[in-house]
């Protein structure tokens, strides 16, 4: 009988300690991050896939080499900014914008796409995104370090000497942020934007490439 009523004791003390370090827990999580706001930049490597375009030498034929660029220059310095709210330190909707490196396409003289195009034999093309992304974030255990997946829908936005398009298509990314102080976090990441092909005679023509970056975010939190 004693027995018993030690053992209920011991079990409710330990029930009361539980409850007790889950609230101090949350209530230190929710302290870390109580201000739901922030706006931030962005800085990094990011590359297209216009290289995908050029084919293998297994496989460079005369017929190919007539509708397919020859070379391809790109990959560089990735830039752009983000704003977003967090609901609650495990989920985040956020924007993005982020400009990627220029990629250099160039094609034989002799190809259809110059005869098509007045003998244009190299084009610079611009890519640029902007998107809506939903985070999921996971504390990491004794840390305050936060890993994430993000996913949602960008526009990609393509612009050169021979045509102007708009596309949307989905983004994902993965990474770990963390907060240096209360108004200050800093993340990095990598991210992923499909892109669009056709399969016909020329393939820039319609071609938005697909988007890899690997990045590092700053941004300013704040309230109201």
């Amino acid at each position: 009988m004693i027995k018993n009523q030690i053992l209920k004791i011991v079990t409710l003390m330990l029930s009361v300690f539980a409850i007790s370090a889950h609230a101090h827990a949350a209530a230190e999580v929710e302290s870390k991050f109580r201000y739901p706001f922030y706006i931030g930049i962005i800085g990094g490597y990011g590359a297209t896939t216009w290289e995908g375009l050029v084919p293998k030498k297994s496989k460079n034929m005369a017929a190919i080499m007539m509708s397919t660029p020859v070379e391809v220059t790109e990959g560089g310095v990735v830039w752009g900014a983000y704003v977003g709210y967090e609901y609650n330190p495990y989920f985040a909707l956020e924007g993005s914008y982020a400009r990627y490196p220029n990629a250099k396409v160039s094609f034989d003289p002799s190809s259809l796409f110059s005869f098509e195009h007045n003998g244009l034999a190299s084009l610079s093309t611009h890519t640029e995104t902007a998107a809506i992304n939903g985070k999921i974030m996971l504390i990491i255990p004794c840390t305050t370090v936060r890993a994430y997946s993000s996913f949602g829908v960008a526009g990609i936005h393509r612009y050169d000497q021979i045509v102007e398009h708009w596309r949307a298509t989905p983004t994902f990314g993965v990474g770990l942020n963390y907060n240096f102080t209360d108004h200050v976090m800093g993340e990095f990441g990598a991210n992923y934007t499909a892109g669009y092909g056709e399969s016909e005679l020329s393939p820039a023509e319609d071609y938005l490439p697909f988007l890899y970056s690997v990045v590092f975010r700053v941004a300013y939190r704040f309230g109201f």
